[in-house]
């Protein structure tokens, strides 16, 4: 009996991550979002993209995955929270003061036909 070796995910897990955050930058921006940050790292936590439009700001978490039907199911209350307490440490440094503050989830699964991104904005929406 010979044993096939196990299916070929689309990305390499090692890839897969920091392809996803680039073609969620690409995305974000050709939508008009100004790439503030990228891997932003605080007390708190890390930011996969900070990211801005006119007055407001998001924090944007990056979900890939090849062998989920939805990654953006894959971010759970604990890390929105540690995403809202690096977005509210932040809120003074950043410029121009900003109106709004959210945090937004792009989902970007890996397919056979290439890759799927979708944007899932104000998943969070801070108050103040």
């Amino acid at each position: 009996m010979t044993r096939s070796p196990p299916p070929r995910s689309p990305e390499p897990p090692a890839t897969s991550g920091a392809r996803g955050e680039q073609l969620a930058a690409e995305w974000l921006q050709r939508q008009g979002y100004k790439i503030v940050a990228r891997n932003l790292r605080t007390v708190h936590g890390e930011i996969d993209l900070l990211v801005r439009r006119w007055f407001t700001f998001a924090a944007v978490e990056v979900k890939a995955r090849a062998d989920h039907p939805a990654p953006e199911r894959l971010v759970d209350a604990e890390r929105l929270d540690r995403l809202e307490r690096a977005l509210r440490a932040l809120r003074p440094t950043l410029r121009p003061r900003p109106w709004r503050l959210r945090i937004d989830v792009v989902a970007v699964r890996w397919c056979e036909h290439g890759p799927e991104v979708r944007h899932f904005p104000a998943v969070r929406t801070l108050r103040r």
